[in-house]
């Protein structure tokens, strides 16, 4: 076994093992604790638990029936797994969908779950010799019931993450069920999406790249690849891996800067590796993200078997260097974005505007800069929110969103309007240099801080504090030339005030509820057609 499949195992075995405790025997399921508030009127018996827990099942079949695994034929495993799929099968409604219910209780309505649908059916693809005459009968049901669902949902070739999801799911099952209605319209569906993908190597949701739903359309088509040998998926795969290589941070995080969909989170995602390996720039990715996957960080959800997926699918060969092979650089990427990177520094400055979108998923881009450096992670930046303007880079003449973004040397150029806003980072000497400046007009202009409770937050007035449950709205007067929070320091222009906390509105709670630890800090300064420089230090 080569070292990246020892490492690869290893990941499996160490994330499936962290999910064992949260089993419950009773019902089957693995319950796990909300990640923020309770819903309004959640019961008590729908709290802690998401169809999507029970995709460890994958994991729980793999590791059963591999024979280089520490539990290869583990009849406790092999229980759990029976049990895992049991309860899958007891959720459905008669036509085979299930509540979308979340831990915190919130219930989103019935649904064919994608992701569970599919890890349940690799499952079932190991161990039906194992599952006997009866189990077996009832999963065929439940399968057949979720994929002649799914079938009929993609039929009118509508191009989603979810969608794309389906349509591989429903090919495989497809193979495995002998029913060529569903690889049909599968094929179908995967066709549609291969058509719809943007030349830049992105699905467009909510008019522009989502980085981290992204994953999902490419991981769906690496796998329907990998199962069919269809080489017409390729050609988008490899304009999506170039996409990927580009907007990822050294430590293997998904670059939030241009999603409008997604905030920042600092773990690796499981998606997408199996179809990154099959190209040679692909494959040094897969390398870095393996080497940056941390299973007690990294697999709180094993979604749609990701992680289960790269074991039995991950491809080995030539390897072609990668940006997170490179250590310094600074490059536009097509005509609205620039990353760069400096030793241990690196930025992202987008200029990619669209206008609003009448969705709760959808946000409004209005960030436009991100700052990460190797021994903080991110400092700067973390996505965007929605009619919040305090996260806007920029609000001027009456906006805070732009009409129209470009990318020129480098430099950033958003118009809001008559009002001009330019936004450029200098990583060259060591520290990290940010020079906002306004042309025709007035502007605020913002900064969003990863600011955490807990930490502590010095200035060059003499305030020295630990972030805690009071509000911060702090001035000139109580910050003098500079703040340090953690181990980074920022020097301010003049007139610089800081507010803390700020949290982004989250459209995946219910209510909008902030999960915990959304914290954020809002550093905001005036210009009058004019520049100013924010220099930080690590």
């Amino acid at each position: 076994m080569s070292a990246l499949r020892e490492r690869l195992r290893q990941h499996l075995v160490a994330a499936t093992e962290l999910h064992l405790p949260r089993f419950d025997e009773r019902s089957g399921r693995f319950i796990t604790a909300p990640a923020g508030a309770i819903a309004p009127g959640a019961k008590p018996e729908d709290l802690g638990w998401c169809p999507i827990n029970q995709d460890v099942i994958y994991a729980l079949a793999t590791l059963v029936t591999a024979p280089d695994s520490p539990h290869y034929g583990s009849e406790r495993l092999l229980g759990i797994a029976c049990r895992a799929g049991d309860a899958i099968r007891d959720f459905q409604y008669p036509d085979g969908q299930v509540e979308f219910i979340k831990a915190d209780g919130s219930k989103w309505g019935p649904t064919y779950m994608p992701w569970t649908n599919y890890a349940w059916l690799e499952a079932y693809a190991l161990l039906r010799d194992q599952l006997g005459d009866e189990r077996r009968q009832r999963w065929e049901e439940g399968l057949t019931l979720a994929h002649d669902g799914q079938a009929r949902e993609i039929s009118n070739g509508h191009v989603h993450n979810i969608p794309a999801w389906k349509g591989m799911s429903c090919v495989r099952a497809g193979q495995l069920f002998a029913r060529d209605d569903w690889r049909q319209a599968g094929e179908a569906m995967i066709a549609h999406t291969v058509a719809a993908q943007d030349e830049a190597g992105y699905w467009p949701e909510h008019g522009g790249p989502s980085t981290l739903y992204n994953l999902v359309y490419v991981h769906a088509l690496g796998l329907y690849h990998l199962h069919t040998g269809d080489e017409s998926v390729l050609p988008a795969l490899r304009a999506a891996t170039e996409f990927h290589n580009t907007f990822t941070y050294p430590d293997g995080a998904v670059v939030e800067t241009i999603d409008g969909r997604v905030k920042y989170h600092a773990r690796v995602a499981q998606f997408a590796w199996p179809a990154f390996s099959l190209f040679p720039e692909g494959r040094s990715l897969v390398r870095h993200l393996i080497a940056g996957f941390d299973p007690q960080r990294d697999s709180e959800t094993m979604q749609g078997g990701c992680l289960a997926s790269a074991v039995h699918h991950v491809q080995e060969g030539p390897e072609a260097p990668g940006p997170l092979d490179e250590v310094s650089f600074a490059r536009p990427y097509r005509d609205w974005a620039v990353v760069a990177r400096q030793g241990p520094w690196f930025a992202c400055l987008s200029a990619f505007v669209c206008p609003p979108v009448n969705s709760r998923w959808g946000q409004d881009r209005q960030s436009f800069l991100s700052l990460w450096h190797e021994r903080t992670g991110l400092i700067i930046g973390g996505g965007n929110s929605k009619i919040q303007p305090e996260w806007s880079t920029f609000a001027a003449g009456g906006r805070f969103m732009p009409g129209s973004g470009t990318v020129s040397d480098g430099e950033v150029v958003l118009e809001y309007g008559e009002v001009r806003c330019l936004l450029r980072v200098d990583l060259s000497d060591g520290t990290a240099a940010i020079t906002a400046g306004a042309q025709n007009g007035l502007a605020l202009h913002n900064l969003v801080l990863n600011m955490k409770r807990g930490q502590r937050l010095r200035t060059a007035a003499g305030l020295d504090i630990t972030l805690g449950d009071e509000a911060l709205a702090l001035g000139t007067a109580q910050l003098g030339e500079w703040l340090q929070f953690g181990d980074c320091r920022i020097t301010l222009p003049h007139g610089a005030e800081l507010r803390w906390p700020s949290y982004a509105y989250n459209p995946y709670a219910i209510d909008a509820a902030p999960p915990d630890g959304s914290e954020m800090g809002v550093l905001s300064v005036r210009l009058d057609n004019g520049e100013v420089t924010w220099r930080v230090t690590v």
